[in-house]
């Protein structure tokens, strides 16, 4: 089995790069990091650790985290944000290597994608034998992280700027695919990564 860390910017198009992947290849074990973010913030210890940690007011009436107000609150305060990742990144690590152990364990799949959009801010200790980002222009990043989400241009910048420029990701992959034009393009370069990756020396 080969382990493949899939990262790149916010809105560059790394879920769409999945799905294409894992649809092409089924037999693929995928470990999606916000995913299991987005499952954690709503593990009441978890939330409330966050709360007790970043501050108070950031819980509703039924003790669950206010997405909003925490998206704020780490996107204006880079002490906030440093302090969110040393509560949440470890756990997304050991949830992840667990994922790793048990698809090499069953001997099922050929390939484990884990999407990583931290992989070179965070420096993800998992071992991997290919580091793919998928990259776009900075402007259409930002056009299509507005559209998607809803975001002011300011906290978009805050955003895009929390993360590593996608010039220095795209430096230190193995293998970029270049997401700034048309879903079909993306789509061909990913059926062309797949022959290319089937004869890829196993370790």
């Amino acid at each position: 089995m080969l382990c493949l860390a899939l990262t790149g910017g916010i809105a560059t198009g790394k879920s769409t790069f999945a799905r294409l992947f894992r649809s092409l290849e089924p037999l693929t074990t995928f470990f999606d990091c916000d995913a299991t973010v987005d499952t954690l913030l709503t593990t009441p210890s978890v939330a409330t650790t966050i709360n007790e940690v970043l501050g108070s007011n950031l819980l509703d009436a039924n003790g669950a985290l206010i997405r909003s107000r925490l998206r704020e609150k780490v996107f204006q305060n880079p002490d906030a944000r440093k302090l969110l990742e040393e509560i949440l990144h470890p756990m997304v690590r050991n949830l992840c290597l667990q994922a790793l152990n048990s698809a090499r364990a069953s001997n099922l799949s050929p390939w484990f994608l884990m999407d990583v959009p931290l992989l070179y801010e965070s420096g993800f200790p998992i071992p991997r034998d290919l580091e793919l980002v998928v990259a776009c222009g900075s402007t259409t990043q930002k056009t299509r992280l507005m559209a998607r989400n809803g975001h002011s241009s300011d906290l978009a910048d805050r955003m895009l700027s929390a993360q590593l420029p996608i010039a220095d990701k795209m430096n230190r992959a193995d293998v970029v695919l270049w997401n700034g034009g048309t879903p079909n393009s993306l789509q061909r370069q990913t059926e062309l990564f797949i022959l290319w990756l089937k004869n890829f020396p196993r370790p």
